[in-house]
């Protein structure tokens, strides 16, 4: 390198390092003033306003404004500290007797201050705050993600084998319409927190029995029963009971809380937690072979007799009251095995224990079936009465039962496909709770709704977060449906359409408390057929995608009425008078969930549908909207074959929210052969169709045009015209009936002959 150009190349240099020394660094001035902030919690939607300040010292305060459920709080911050972009503070609150600190660190970065809060162990959470005011959260849709009718009380439909129960400290804070909802549909009620040592007994000699006596008194009015929870627990107790550490004094305190507290509302509570949770979490071989007691205050200072001692004591405070042993996952592997030790040993001393808790939190699709029948069968072998004392199946995200270690939620809606995997999961639970009835005792939820829950985000009881219930109630009350007459039907609200249709069986157009938003279609009488005659499916997917089939009721009755079950989108009660609940977005998922669902139904004894359904063949059908659902189910293999009606992939994609995101490629998903039921040139979605016709090659497709536009003939009688090219395909394609080919099949098919039809078709055989 020359002199020259080292020389240039030094003056370059020196001027970058120049102009990057230039540019404007953020300081702790550009902190001060007003920001605006919102952070997601449990109830909602949080605003922050921040307001920073700086004295001249470069002392740094800061306060807020919160607006919080319709209501504002002020908050004085503390150990704020500010470092040029950089910001650190916290937020003390207090909860009764408990104080919490919540941890904020924020990174200004130009014209945003990227904050981050964390508290305890639940988390990081992140959001961004501005200078300028944002905008209010849209409202919530009250709407359920579907509807879901209800004919019984779950209370009422397992009254005679075991008591259905809620926790929650009702009445403190609930609304009216949550009190009456808790009332009207749960038979016993669990204190979630207000008898917790440390909310009911914070002092030595301080007692706070406001919360409980009022939850007492309103169960005692609503004709609830009263579980209590919990007595002794490692968590939540305050520690002053330990203080000292002598194991005298521990056990005094023991005895007079236990004393005190059960025997306050002697013969008032039905039973009681006494000992929860006392077992390790995990475990291994060895470990399963002993009780393996967590290493807590009350082990440490009183050793393994603090149960037999609790159990003790709380016999002799309430004689009448059934004494349990409460914890989660011990159905389950090592756990388990613990268990039963801790158990026969507690037997074996003498302590009065008469049932075991299984708390219940599980995941669906994760819950362990299995080890929970099994652990329930063991318990009763020890002659001991079990309850599922905390239950909840979470649709996201873990579950356990491990106190403080949650995380923050997501508040997004869980899909149909997400529900309807729960609702299974439920009725899969309630069905070993009912085989076992003469064990089980009680069956609580954890929570009123899926905002009253620890397990908010999780979406993980029977109503959701406004009180409306979900599939998993009606999968539940099915259970007890028909046990006095198997062949009794799944509900009686049938509709009878155009006097059941032409076909050779009258049909009806049905529902299940099982399938949820769905419509069926089908013939009345069932018995024509089963071992020599099946049902072939169809799966249907409405016009806009709408929640319902009105528009297309008398199409789909006339198909039903020829020996098929259509399962259409969109629950029966819309079929007479459409409201707003018709418009809700619907998904093709929701076409696969019914296909599930009617697969099971073929196959579970107790099911009218049993052995009545033939699974292997099934057409993917759809109007518009609906045909592009169809579309896209195509890929999955039990699709035997697809019938897009009025519809036809879009060249780019539809400004529609609810309408499917496909492409052209998706049209190489179709694995058999294809119909298209088009209205001719006039019908808005012509172009698309010929487009996909031109296109696929690789299956056997006919593309069929009446001039009629996008509307169709679904209205008209029997579904005028479209119905017979309709059934002519789905008789040849699901029940092999060649007299179905001659309407499609060479230059003298019917549609060829019908001056008032166009066929074109590719790929194409008898």
């Amino acid at each position: 390198m020359s002199s020259k150009t080292l020389t240039c190349f030094c003056c370059l240099a020196l001027s970058a390092t120049f102009a990057l020394a230039q540019e404007p660094k953020q300081s702790s001035e550009d902190l001060t003033g007003t920001w605006h902030c919102q952070f997601e919690s449990p109830f909602g939607l949080q605003t922050y306003h921040f307001h920073l300040a700086i004295d001249d010292a470069g002392d740094a305060s800061l306060k807020a404004e919160v607006d919080d459920r319709d209501e504002e709080r002020k908050v004085e911050f503390v150990d704020v500290k500010v470092d040029n972009d950089s910001i650190e503070f916290a937020e003390v609150r207090q909860f009764g007797e408990r104080e919490f600190r919540i941890e904020y660190s924020g990174n200004l970065k130009g014209d945003e201050l990227t904050i981050t809060r964390s508290f305890g162990q639940r988390g990081g959470q992140d959001a961004v705050a501005t200078r300028n005011l944002p905008k209010p959260p849209p409202k919530e849709d009250p709407a359920p993600v579907f509807g879901v009718k209800i004919d019984r009380l779950i209370k009422d439909a397992f009254e005679d084998l075991f008591l259905i129960g809620m926790a929650g400290d009702l009445p403190s804070r609930y609304s009216e319409e949550e009190l009456e909802l808790a009332a009207k549909h749960f038979a016993a009620v669990t204190p979630e927190n207000c008898m917790k040592p440390e909310r009911v007994h914070p002092g030595e000699d301080r007692w706070n029995f406001e919360q409980t006596d009022a939850l007492v008194q309103w169960a005692e009015k609503n004709d609830l029963t009263v579980h209590g929870h919990t007595l002794v627990w490692h968590a939540q107790t305050p520690n002053w009971f330990f203080e000292g550490r002598d194991p005298g004094t521990v056990k005094r305190r023991m005895r007079e809380h236990i004393e005190t507290l059960a025997g306050r509302y002697k013969g008032r509570l039905q039973s009681w937690d006494v000992v929860n949770e006392a077992i390790n979490d995990g475990g291994d071989a060895e470990t399963s072979k002993t009780e393996n007691l967590r290493n807590s205050n009350w082990l440490q200072t009183l050793g393994p007799e603090f149960l037999t001692l609790a159990f003790k004591f709380a016999r002799q405070a309430d004689p009448d009251a059934v004494l349990y042993y409460n914890d989660y996952n011990i159905e389950l592997g090592p756990k388990h095995e613990s268990s039963m030790v801790l158990l026969r040993r507690l037997l074996a001393d003498g302590a009065p224990i008469d049932a075991v808790g299984i708390q219940g939190h599980w995941r669906s699709g994760r819950v362990p079936f299995e080890d929970i029948e099994k652990a329930i069968t063991d318990y009763a072998s020890l002659g001991l009465k079990v309850s599922i004392t905390e239950l909840d199946v979470t649709i996201r995200g873990e579950s356990g039962g491990q106190f403080g270690r949650r995380r923050f939620r997501s508040s997004s809606r869980p899909s149909l496909e997400d529900l309807n995997a729960q609702a299974e999961d439920f009725a899969k639970l309630f069905s070993i709770f009912k085989k076992h009835e003469d064990v089980i005792e009680r069956v609580t939820f954890w929570g009123l709704n899926d905002r009253r829950t620890w397990r908010w985000g999780q979406h993980p009881l029977l109503f959701d977060g406004n009180n409306n219930p979900k599939p998993a109630y009606a999968s539940i009350i099915a259970l007890t449906d028909g046990e006095d007459d198997e062949n009794k039907p799944e509900q009686s609200d049938n509709v009878k359409i155009e006097e059941g249709g032409r076909g050779p069986y009258s049909a009806i157009a049905t529902e299940s408390e099982t399938l949820p938003g769905m419509t069926i279609y089908r013939p009345d009488d069932l018995t024509a057929f089963g071992s020599e005659q099946k049902l072939p499916i169809l799966l249907w997917g409405n016009g806009a995608c709408a929640n319902t089939t009105e528009e297309h009721k008398n199409f789909l009755n006339e198909i039903a009425s020829h020996g098929y079950i259509v399962l259409g989108i969109g629950p029966l009660d819309q079929l007479k008078q459409r409201d707003e609940s018709s418009r809700q977005r619907t998904n093709s998922s929701q076409l696969l969930t019914a296909l599930d669902w009617i697969i099971a139904q073929d196959a579970t004894d107790s099911s009218i549908y049993f052995g009545k359904i033939n699974a292997t063949k099934v057409a993917a059908m759809g109007m518009s909207c609906g045909g592009l659902q169809a579309i896209e189910i195509s890929g999955d293999p039990r699709i035997t074959t697809t019938v897009v009606c009025n519809s036809g992939v879009l060249p780019t994609q539809s400004p529609m929210a609810a309408m499917p995101n496909l492409t052209k490629d998706d049209l190489g998903k179709l694995h058999g052969p294809v119909l298209y039921l088009m209205g001719g040139p006039s019908d808005i979605a012509y172009k698309n169709a010929m487009d996909d016709f031109s296109r696929v090659d690789h299956v056997p497709i006919v593309m069929t045009n009446l001039d009629v536009g996008h509307g169709g003939t679904y209205r008209q009688p029997h579904g005028g015209k479209y119905s017979p090219v309709a059934i002519a395909w789905l008789d040849w394609q699901l029940k092999g009936e060649q007299s179905g080919a001659k309407m499609f099949v060479g230059d003298d098919s019917q549609l060829r002959r019908d001056p008032d039809w166009t066929i074109d078709s590719k790929n194409m055989s008898r």
